[in-house]
Protein backbone atom coordinates (compact mmCIF):
# COMPACT_ATOMS: atom_id res chain seq x y z
CA UNK A 1 0.00 0.00 0.00
CA UNK A 2 1.42 3.25 -1.02
CA UNK A 3 2.20 6.11 2.07
CA UNK A 4 -0.59 8.06 0.54
CA UNK A 5 -3.19 5.74 2.01
CA UNK A 6 -1.20 5.58 5.47
CA UNK A 7 -1.21 9.45 5.62
CA UNK A 8 -5.09 9.76 4.42
CA UNK A 9 -7.56 6.97 6.30
CA UNK A 10 -10.27 8.88 5.13
CA UNK A 11 -9.53 7.03 1.71
CA UNK A 12 -10.43 3.71 3.44
CA UNK A 13 -13.99 3.03 3.14
CA UNK A 14 -16.72 -0.02 4.84
CA UNK A 15 -16.83 -3.09 2.72
CA UNK A 16 -20.30 -3.23 0.82
CA UNK A 17 -21.92 -6.70 2.84
CA UNK A 18 -25.12 -6.35 0.60
CA UNK A 19 -26.20 -9.79 -0.82
CA UNK A 20 -27.99 -9.83 -4.32
CA UNK A 21 -30.20 -12.23 -3.28
CA UNK A 22 -31.42 -14.86 -0.42
CA UNK A 23 -33.78 -17.55 -0.16
CA UNK A 24 -35.67 -19.38 2.51
CA UNK A 25 -37.06 -22.92 1.95
CA UNK A 26 -40.58 -24.41 3.10
CA UNK A 27 -41.83 -20.85 3.56
CA UNK A 28 -45.08 -21.97 2.71
CA UNK A 29 -46.22 -26.61 2.79
CA UNK A 30 -47.48 -27.53 -0.73
CA UNK A 31 -50.67 -27.86 1.37
CA UNK A 32 -50.76 -23.52 2.17
CA UNK A 33 -49.36 -23.46 -1.91
CA UNK A 34 -52.55 -24.96 -3.61
CA UNK A 35 -54.62 -23.46 -0.93
CA UNK A 36 -53.36 -20.12 -1.63
CA UNK A 37 -53.29 -20.39 -5.65
CA UNK A 38 -56.81 -21.79 -5.20
CA UNK A 39 -58.09 -18.39 -2.92
CA UNK A 40 -56.43 -15.98 -4.98
CA UNK A 41 -57.58 -17.42 -8.63
CA UNK A 42 -61.61 -17.12 -6.77
CA UNK A 43 -60.55 -12.98 -6.23
CA UNK A 44 -60.47 -12.75 -9.97
CA UNK A 45 -57.69 -12.43 -11.81
CA UNK A 46 -56.68 -9.21 -14.43
CA UNK A 47 -53.73 -8.72 -16.86
CA UNK A 48 -50.59 -7.46 -15.09
CA UNK A 49 -49.80 -4.14 -16.62
CA UNK A 50 -46.66 -1.75 -16.32
CA UNK A 51 -46.10 1.77 -15.18
CA UNK A 52 -46.03 3.66 -11.82
CA UNK A 53 -48.30 5.35 -10.10
CA UNK A 54 -48.18 8.63 -12.11
CA UNK A 55 -48.25 7.29 -15.08
CA UNK A 56 -51.36 5.48 -16.60
CA UNK A 57 -50.84 1.61 -16.13
CA UNK A 58 -50.37 -0.19 -19.75
CA UNK A 59 -50.92 -3.50 -21.06
CA UNK A 60 -47.13 -4.03 -22.16
CA UNK A 61 -45.49 -6.70 -24.73
CA UNK A 62 -42.84 -6.84 -21.94
CA UNK A 63 -45.46 -8.42 -19.67
CA UNK A 64 -47.85 -11.29 -20.37
CA UNK A 65 -49.65 -12.67 -16.98
CA UNK A 66 -52.81 -12.18 -14.81
CA UNK A 67 -52.81 -10.98 -11.61
CA UNK A 68 -54.28 -10.82 -8.33
CA UNK A 69 -53.94 -8.06 -5.22
CA UNK A 70 -54.64 -10.00 -2.14
CA UNK A 71 -55.26 -7.77 0.91
CA UNK A 72 -54.61 -9.31 4.03
CA UNK A 73 -57.87 -10.80 5.10
CA UNK A 74 -58.78 -13.59 7.37
CA UNK A 75 -57.70 -16.29 5.25
CA UNK A 76 -54.44 -14.46 4.36
CA UNK A 77 -53.48 -12.97 7.54
CA UNK A 78 -51.54 -16.14 8.58
CA UNK A 79 -49.65 -15.71 5.70
CA UNK A 80 -48.63 -12.03 5.61
CA UNK A 81 -47.06 -12.55 9.33
CA UNK A 82 -45.56 -15.83 8.66
CA UNK A 83 -43.74 -14.42 5.01
CA UNK A 84 -42.82 -11.29 7.23
CA UNK A 85 -40.98 -13.48 9.98
CA UNK A 86 -39.07 -14.90 7.31
CA UNK A 87 -38.62 -11.13 5.53
CA UNK A 88 -37.05 -9.68 8.71
CA UNK A 89 -34.77 -13.24 9.22
CA UNK A 90 -33.31 -12.11 5.74
CA UNK A 91 -33.15 -8.83 5.95
CA UNK A 92 -31.01 -8.95 9.52
CA UNK A 93 -28.74 -11.61 8.00
CA UNK A 94 -28.13 -10.54 4.15
CA UNK A 95 -29.69 -7.36 3.24
CA UNK A 96 -30.00 -4.50 6.87
CA UNK A 97 -32.51 -2.32 5.48
CA UNK A 98 -34.24 -0.09 7.64
CA UNK A 99 -38.00 -1.22 6.51
CA UNK A 100 -41.11 -0.51 7.28
CA UNK A 101 -43.42 -3.49 6.77
CA UNK A 102 -45.78 -4.35 3.54
CA UNK A 103 -47.31 -0.96 2.74
CA UNK A 104 -48.92 -2.66 -0.86
CA UNK A 105 -50.90 -5.93 -1.38
CA UNK A 106 -49.30 -9.14 -2.02
CA UNK A 107 -49.70 -9.64 -5.55
CA UNK A 108 -50.98 -13.30 -7.14
CA UNK A 109 -49.55 -13.73 -10.41
CA UNK A 110 -50.53 -16.84 -12.83
CA UNK A 111 -47.97 -17.28 -16.14
CA UNK A 112 -49.56 -20.05 -18.55
CA UNK A 113 -48.20 -21.23 -21.66
CA UNK A 114 -47.26 -20.40 -24.88
CA UNK A 115 -45.88 -17.52 -23.66
CA UNK A 116 -46.33 -15.60 -20.61
CA UNK A 117 -43.45 -13.95 -19.38
CA UNK A 118 -42.40 -10.19 -17.48
CA UNK A 119 -38.97 -9.35 -19.46
CA UNK A 120 -36.13 -7.78 -17.41
CA UNK A 121 -36.94 -4.95 -15.24
CA UNK A 122 -36.75 -3.60 -11.53
CA UNK A 123 -39.40 -3.01 -8.75
CA UNK A 124 -38.50 0.44 -8.35
CA UNK A 125 -40.49 3.17 -10.58
CA UNK A 126 -41.08 7.25 -9.95
CA UNK A 127 -44.50 7.49 -7.65
CA UNK A 128 -44.65 4.56 -5.73
CA UNK A 129 -43.53 3.60 -2.17
CA UNK A 130 -39.94 2.87 -1.65
CA UNK A 131 -39.55 -0.28 -2.27
CA UNK A 132 -36.62 -2.01 -0.77
CA UNK A 133 -37.39 -5.27 -0.49
CA UNK A 134 -39.10 -7.78 -3.56
CA UNK A 135 -39.85 -11.17 -2.57
CA UNK A 136 -41.30 -14.01 -4.64
CA UNK A 137 -42.98 -17.37 -3.04
CA UNK A 138 -43.24 -19.73 -5.76
CA UNK A 139 -46.40 -21.65 -5.48
CA UNK A 140 -46.16 -24.17 -7.99
CA UNK A 141 -44.35 -27.21 -8.18
CA UNK A 142 -41.32 -27.07 -10.80
CA UNK A 143 -42.47 -30.60 -12.56
CA UNK A 144 -45.84 -28.68 -13.24
CA UNK A 145 -44.44 -26.20 -15.96
CA UNK A 146 -41.63 -25.68 -18.44
CA UNK A 147 -39.66 -22.27 -18.93
CA UNK A 148 -41.16 -19.82 -16.52
CA UNK A 149 -37.42 -19.38 -14.47
CA UNK A 150 -36.99 -16.78 -12.17
CA UNK A 151 -33.56 -14.78 -13.42
CA UNK A 152 -31.52 -12.38 -11.34
CA UNK A 153 -28.86 -10.36 -13.51
CA UNK A 154 -25.67 -10.00 -10.94
CA UNK A 155 -24.28 -9.54 -14.63
CA UNK A 156 -25.89 -8.08 -17.66
CA UNK A 157 -24.66 -10.80 -19.94
CA UNK A 158 -25.12 -13.56 -17.11
CA UNK A 159 -28.94 -13.80 -15.80
CA UNK A 160 -29.14 -16.25 -12.80
CA UNK A 161 -31.71 -18.97 -12.34
CA UNK A 162 -33.31 -18.98 -8.58
CA UNK A 163 -34.65 -21.87 -7.01
CA UNK A 164 -37.92 -23.54 -8.62
CA UNK A 165 -38.87 -25.41 -5.17
CA UNK A 166 -42.55 -25.31 -4.31
CA UNK A 167 -42.48 -23.27 -0.96
CA UNK A 168 -39.38 -21.36 -1.51
CA UNK A 169 -39.38 -17.65 -0.47
CA UNK A 170 -36.90 -15.81 -3.09
CA UNK A 171 -36.01 -12.41 -1.50
CA UNK A 172 -33.76 -9.53 -3.37
CA UNK A 173 -33.15 -5.40 -3.31
CA UNK A 174 -36.18 -3.80 -5.35
CA UNK A 175 -33.38 -2.11 -7.32
CA UNK A 176 -32.10 -5.71 -8.64
CA UNK A 177 -33.11 -6.42 -12.08
CA UNK A 178 -34.81 -9.66 -12.65
CA UNK A 179 -37.47 -11.30 -15.15
CA UNK A 180 -39.87 -14.36 -15.70
CA UNK A 181 -38.63 -16.13 -19.01
CA UNK A 182 -41.66 -17.47 -21.10
CA UNK A 183 -43.27 -20.54 -20.05
CA UNK A 184 -43.53 -23.03 -22.80
CA UNK A 185 -45.25 -25.69 -21.16
CA UNK A 186 -48.00 -26.01 -17.84
CA UNK A 187 -49.01 -22.81 -15.90
CA UNK A 188 -46.70 -21.18 -13.23
CA UNK A 189 -48.08 -19.60 -10.38
CA UNK A 190 -46.26 -17.31 -7.46
CA UNK A 191 -47.06 -14.69 -4.87
CA UNK A 192 -45.32 -11.33 -5.30
CA UNK A 193 -44.96 -8.75 -2.05
CA UNK A 194 -42.43 -5.50 -1.80
CA UNK A 195 -41.50 -4.40 1.30
CA UNK A 196 -41.15 -0.63 1.94
CA UNK A 197 -38.72 1.47 3.66
CA UNK A 198 -37.50 5.26 4.20
CA UNK A 199 -35.60 6.86 1.17
CA UNK A 200 -32.43 4.98 0.90
CA UNK A 201 -29.40 7.27 1.91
Amino acid sequence: MSKDFDTYPSWTLKQDNLQDWAYFDNALTESQCKDIVKYCRDLGLIDGTTGGADNAPKISHARKSKIAFVPPTEFMIPHYQRLSAIVLSLNEQFFNFDLHGFTEHLQFTEYESPGSKYDAHVDRAFGIPVRKLSIVVQLTHPDEYEGGDFEMFPSIDSPLKLPRTQGTLLAFPSFQLHRVTPVTKGTRNSLVGWISGKQFR
